[in-house]
């Protein structure tokens, strides 16, 4: 059934049945390897909708751990069943087709050094919005995101300037190195993983786990890169409920990877007393916007095209629009994909064109 090159694809589900039809129909038929489904849900009728999903499928697998295992534990269960070369780390709400997974594969066998890659990955099914490339996570990054607070100026220098580099480099074709990449759609080479003490750290229950990878990857001598000639969708959605739990991975990241820097910073305590407290109505022309729909986004920001969103106020884009799909609005589908919460947008005034002002906003339910 395999041939080169040879894949193995893992996808941890939690409650996300659906989001697994639709990402196994976007694969197709996986001939070049086997699907590792793990199961995380405790759930009788969710694991029952998962088998449907797998049946007629012989390359696919369902594993049912007795506890949930969360993300990182879910990923090192199926990576024991996997004996492919490569292993493809894949969400359950990621689409990526088979050619771009065979794209990815060949971008590993080309290139010895690469311990793993990641496509061009859009936010919508529509394709109208990327995302970033993996936000560097270290005690520099640390650091001047605490003194970028400080000024709203410098802060909106370092966004811009940080947008303008991803616009370059994810819309280009060529493959770029990366210090960091994110396990939402990631390719491996196994021996590669296997060398930097396996796949992802258990003590990590979810978040943080593919930083901590990367560096163990890169510390062992490999390299990382964004593969833009393959593409994928991830639906990403900013939840805030779950920043709790992104805490508690941080205090473990930096503590295991950067444990000067964690006792320096007296467990980061030093970093957030040294970032100030942002009030919107100093930083931004308009703030506090109230908004329940894209209509009304347009309304209050005078016929606006987006250009790029983030939920955090130093502006650091969480999504941007590449220049080929032109500048607008939101649409209704995009929107519907903002989760109720307080953002900033980089906005075109459709009155003035050739200038572009950051504005904060509060989605509504």
């Amino acid at each position: 059934m395999c041939s080169p090159p040879c894949v193995d694809i893992i996808i941890v589900n939690y409650h996300s049945a659906d989001d697994v039809g639709r990402c196994l129909t976007a694969l197709g038929p996986w001939r070049h390897g086997r699907i590792f489904l793990v199961d995380n849900s405790e759930d009788a009728s969710e694991h029952h909708a998962l088998l449907q999903c797998a049946a007629g499928r012989p390359e696919m697998t369902v594993l049912k751990p007795p506890q949930n295992l969360g993300f990182g534990r879910g990923c090192n269960l199926a990576f024991t069943r996997c004996d492919a070369p490569y292993v493809l780390l894949l969400n359950p709400d990621a689409l990526i087709s088979a050619n771009d997974v065979v794209t990815l594969a060949q971008a590993l066998d080309s290139r010895p050094p690469l311990a793993a890659v990641s496509p061009r990955i859009y936010w919508n099914a529509e394709r109208s919005f990327l995302l970033p490339s993996a936000f560097p996570q270290s005690p520099m990054s640390q650091l001047a995101m605490a003194l970028a607070s400080w000024s709203a100026t410098a802060a909106r220098l370092a966004a811009n300037r940080y947008l303008a580099h991803e616009r370059q480099t994810m819309t280009s074709p060529a493959v770029f190195g990366v210090d960091f990449l994110a396990g939402a759609v990631m390719l491996l080479r196994r021996q590669a993983a296997l060398e930097a003490s396996g796949l992802f750290d258990p003590d990590y229950f979810m978040f943080f786990e593919d930083s901590d990878l990367s560096v163990r990857l890169r510390r062992a001598g490999y390299t990382l890169a964004m593969v833009p000639s393959a593409s994928a969708v991830h639906e990403y959605r900013h939840k805030p409920f779950k920043a709790e739990l992104m805490a508690r991975s941080q205090q473990t990241y930096f503590s295991k990877r950067f444990p000067r820097f964690h006792a320096w910073s007296r467990k980061l305590t030093l970093v957030g007393a040294l970032a100030r407290t942002i009030d919107p109505t100093d930083w931004f022309a308009l703030a506090n916007l109230q908004v329940c729909s894209a209509t009304d986004f347009a309304s209050q920001t005078g016929s606006s095209a987006v250009l790029a969103v983030s939920p955090s106020l130093l502006m650091r884009p969480a999504m941007f629009r590449p220049a080929w799909a032109g500048a607008s609005n939101f649409s209704e589908a995009e929107w519907a994909l903002l989760e109720p919460a307080c953002y900033v947008a980089l906005i075109q005034r459709e009155t003035d064109p050739q200038r572009t002002v950051w504005v904060h906003f509060q989605r509504m339910p």
